[in-house]
């Protein structure tokens, strides 16, 4: 068996820390110019990040729960805490896009006059540019360690970038056709942006929580995955003569890999024992956090079948 490298838990943990710190200072800057304009779609956006906020925490306290070491309870660790924060993360988003399906749907029905809007452009393109910057950091940084949990914040922190975005033109298309034609009326379009911005969120959430589940129901790596490890493994013929039940798995920032190496009968239990061991490092040169176990099967030197694997 060969251990897996340890995942950088404490960058994890930093980059989690800057996106509870800036989905808490936007989401004092939306309510404020939701607040002040009236508008539907930027207090449901404020509502929106709330929900943000809440997933930022779990990440946090994810990456940090799933660094423990394995334990007898636990004796293949604890990654698959941030599958089940990635998963949560996604109801959230999913929650919030309904949220904003439900207040646009209000705000067209019943109608809603919305006074000077300059603040709330201010402050939906600050937002844009501040979640667009946090968001490709959590995504630079979930991918080097791995972190599900990360990934998933840092979609999270994307929708809130194209929502932002999305109600700033609006708000702009407002803006401009009061100040071109005084009397036309286009508050509705508050309503409708946030509407069109609520589709988007809620695929962004069903996405990721399709992945989340794949992962806890310990779903296989994907296809490219497993041939470069068939590769790995092709590459020490002819002394390993193939293999056999390559199974896997995901678990947090780790990969898990089980597979039956067939071997000549002739090696002795060390020189075949040796031999499984590189074929597992040739894996983790491609996937450091790769635990890998495998299991020697003899091959006759004459040629026949080998015995059934246990």
């Amino acid at each position: 068996m060969s251990e897996p490298a340890p995942a950088n838990h404490g960058a994890k943990s930093r980059y989690a820390v800057l996106s509870v710190v800036s989905n808490s200072c936007l989401i004092a800057l939306k309510l404020v110019a939701g607040l002040a304009t009236g508008s539907v779609a930027i207090l449901s956006e404020a509502a929106h990040s709330f929900l943000d906020l809440l997933a930022s925490f779990l990440t946090l306290i994810a990456v940090r729960f799933s660094a423990h070491p394995p334990d007898a309870d636990h004796p293949f660790g604890h990654g698959k805490v941030e599958n089940v924060s990635a998963l949560f993360e996604a109801l959230l988003i999913i929650a919030g896009g309904l949220y904003i399906v439900k207040e646009a749907v209000e705000g067209l029905v019943g109608g809603r006059e919305l006074p000077s809007l300059s603040l709330g452009l201010a402050v939906m393109l600050f937002s844009s540019i501040v979640n667009h910057v946090v968001s490709k950091v959590l995504f630079s940084v979930g991918k080097k360690t791995g972190s599900p949990a990360l990934v998933a914040d840092a979609w999270h922190l994307k929708t809130d970038v194209m929502t932002s975005f999305g109600i700033f033109l609006a708000l702009l298309v407002i803006s401009l056709g009061k100040l071109v034609e005084p009397g036309l009326d286009l508050d509705f379009v508050d309503s409708v942006a946030a509407l069109v911005v609520s589709f988007f969120i809620i695929k962004t959430g069903w996405t990721l929580a399709s992945e989340a589940v794949s992962n806890l129901i310990d779903h296989s790596l994907s296809p490219a995955e497993l041939k470069l490890i068939e590769e790995h493994i092709a590459g020490f013929a002819p002394a390993v003569k193939g293999y056999r039940r390559l199974r896997s798995r995901r678990s947090g920032p780790f990969q898990i890999v089980a597979v039956d190496l067939l071997v000549d009968a002739s090696l002795s239990v060390g020189e075949a024992h040796g031999l499984g061991v590189k074929v597992a490092e040739a894996v983790r040169e491609h996937y450091p956090r790769a635990d890998v176990t495998f299991h020697l099967e003899p091959v006759p030197s004459d040629g026949s079948p080998p015995p059934a694997g246990v």
